[in-house]
């Protein structure tokens, strides 16, 4: 399973943070790290010491091809997106709120012809969604954190889904799609589940060093299972 770090918004907007976080993640085994890039008022000031300004984001590039692991990144506006064309971010991600709120940004993101990732929202038919060669798609239940009798996944043999975005509290989520045969696990990490905040929901449903390896380590135990059946 190819599992993707999300460490925004849980590094606090400190820049030493999301370092700490793109070496634990490493260390843990996650095979990409992903942030979130959007100005200081799009989502309420409230959150505007979250966004992340270029210098920031060509610093944690360096520092993450220093770790020989891929940093990527969700342009939530067209000159962000200029951002990861201009640092040639080796992927892209569609967030699954875009397809309704920004489709001139999606299609923008998918005509530069780079290695997306698209999520889609579980209440969205995802046959409204464009499909493109150099896309994956990801399942995505849009609520944080996500209770386990929330959760819900695709037929990953019978549709275009090749895993999830997942918001789920603790890890049985990401297990049950990977013994289901999801290939893509995007999910948020954090360094503290503690860390509680309006504006940084995500780490009740994140993943920590431990839970990463948990993940990765059974991913693979169920890959070499499959393998033999």
């Amino acid at each position: 399973m190819f599992v993707i770090s999300e460490i925004s918004p849980q590094f606090g907007g400190k820049v030493e943070v999301a370092e700490q976080m793109i070496l634990q993640s490493k260390m843990a085994g996650a095979d990409a790290i992903k942030v979130q890039l959007y100005t200081e008022t799009q989502f309420g000031e409230e959150r505007a010491y979250l966004s992340m300004p270029f210098e920031q984001l060509e610093r944690l590039k360096k520092f993450a091809d220093n770790l020989n692991i891929p940093l990527f990144a969700t342009p939530f506006t067209m000159d962000r997106l200029d951002w990861c064309l201009k640092l040639k971010l080796p992927y892209l991600k569609v967030a699954a709120r875009m397809h309704r709120e920004m489709p001139d940004l999606v299609q923008a993101i998918m005509d530069q012809n780079i290695p997306t990732f698209v999520s889609i929202p579980s209440d969205q038919d995802p046959n409204e969604v464009e499909k493109f060669d150099h896309a994956t798609y990801l399942y995505c239940v849009v609520k944080y954190p996500t209770r386990v009798d929330e959760f819900s996944m695709p037929d990953f043999n019978n549709s275009c889904f090749e895993g999830i975005s997942d918001h789920t509290l603790g890890n049985s989520g990401a297990l049950y799609a990977s013994a289901h045969g999801a290939k893509y696990l995007e999910k948020h990490f954090t360094l503290r589940h503690s860390h509680q905040f309006v504006t940084e929901q995500a780490h009740l449903g994140s993943m920590d060093t431990r839970d990463l390896a948990l993940i990765k380590n059974t991913a693979k135990e169920f890959e070499t299972i499959r393998s033999v059946l």
